[in-house]
């Protein structure tokens, strides 16, 4: 399943961000919006961004043959008449998004992947009862995409695992960083990771027993400086000589005491949990080799408060 044309429905922050992800990809796009107002700013906006980000993009003429390979359609029928993929970008509300899609299906080619943005909603939820269900597929970005490369792609039951490939490989072409969601869940995950540390800086801050701007410090002059270039398991297994195992064995304990307080029933630290992390982190990374790569983060996070040090 080829992808050469792309349509873009909503031409808010997510969607010129897109736009750039697709058009930098050599994608050509055409861009629809339902406000006038939004289709006649859409590409002078786009193109402020594209400045923004050149360190990205490129030089003066990468940006303008992003910006030309993205055109503002009209009309709806116009942006996706021949578009291999569709990526429905408007607000957030359920009635919305069960709308533009019965839209989508009766005026996109049949073979065209109709993706949707949305942060909360599973397929499931608005596009059930639609003839071609089987292509409807959620692509979902950290905010900005074309700055924040991780994309979740999550199925519904009844999506073609064709297209579930098509989206993957799509999203790589692009130079997003797909994981894939294997099952639906409201919110899918990388806003329910996002929502449980807010919801803990919340639950701290209303104790009284740290202020707002402490809060911030922690993460921005502590685990923000790590995750910059280490997944939080990936920063767990360098924290012990034995590896992410040799880790859990010696403070699994505190994990499982947070959880039940939370209101977990039983152990989250489980034989299977600790067997799947193991051999993750092992294939990623071979027990003799901890201590260099502990060498790597520390250099890697040095030259990171440099430049920030730099940009303050």
């Amino acid at each position: 399943m080829q992808i050469e044309r792309t349509a873009i429905v909503g031409s808010g922050i997510i969607g010129r961000s897109w736009a750039i992800v697709f058009a930098r990809a050599g994608v050509p796009v055409r861009l629809y919006d339902s406000l006038d107002d939004n289709r006649a700013k859409a590409l002078e906006r786009i193109a402020e961004a594209l400045e923004k980000s050149a360190a990205l993009v490129g030089d003066t003429a990468a940006r303008k043959a992003v910006l030309e390979r993205i055109t503002v359609a009209d009309t709806l029928a116009e942006a996706v008449d021949d578009a291999d993929f569709v990526h429905e970008c408007i607000d957030e509300k359920l009635a919305s998004k069960q709308a533009i899609f019965r839209e989508l299906e009766a005026l996109a080619k049949p073979t065209a992947i109709l993706a949707t943005t949305t942060s909360s909603f599973p397929v499931s939820t608005f596009a059930s009862d639609l003839p071609g269900r089987a292509r409807c597929i959620v692509v979902h970005p950290a905010t900005p995409p074309h700055l924040l490369p991780v994309t979740e792609i999550c199925p519904a039951p009844f999506t073609d695992q064709a297209i579930t490939d098509a989206t993957f490989a799509f999203m790589t072409r692009c130079g997003q960083v797909p994981v894939l969601i294997r099952f639906e869940q409201s919110s899918f995950v990388l806003n329910r990771l996002q929502a449980a540390l807010v919801v803990e800086m919340l639950r701290c801050l209303n104790s009284g027993i740290i202020s707002p701007g402490d809060i911030d410090k922690i993460i921005s002059q502590g685990f923000g400086l790590r995750w910059a270039f280490l997944g939080p398991f990936e920063g767990v297994d360098l924290n012990a000589a034995g590896g992410i195992r040799d880790y859990l064995d010696r403070f699994g304990f505190i994990f499982d005491d947070m959880a039940k307080q939370n209101g977990h029933a039983g152990p989250i630290v489980t034989p299977e949990a600790v067997a799947m992390l193991e051999a993750y982190t092992r294939d990623q990374l071979p027990l003799d080799q901890i201590g260099e790569r502990t060498e790597w983060r520390d250099a890697a996070i040095t030259s990171l408060r440099a430049l920030k040090q730099g940009l303050v």
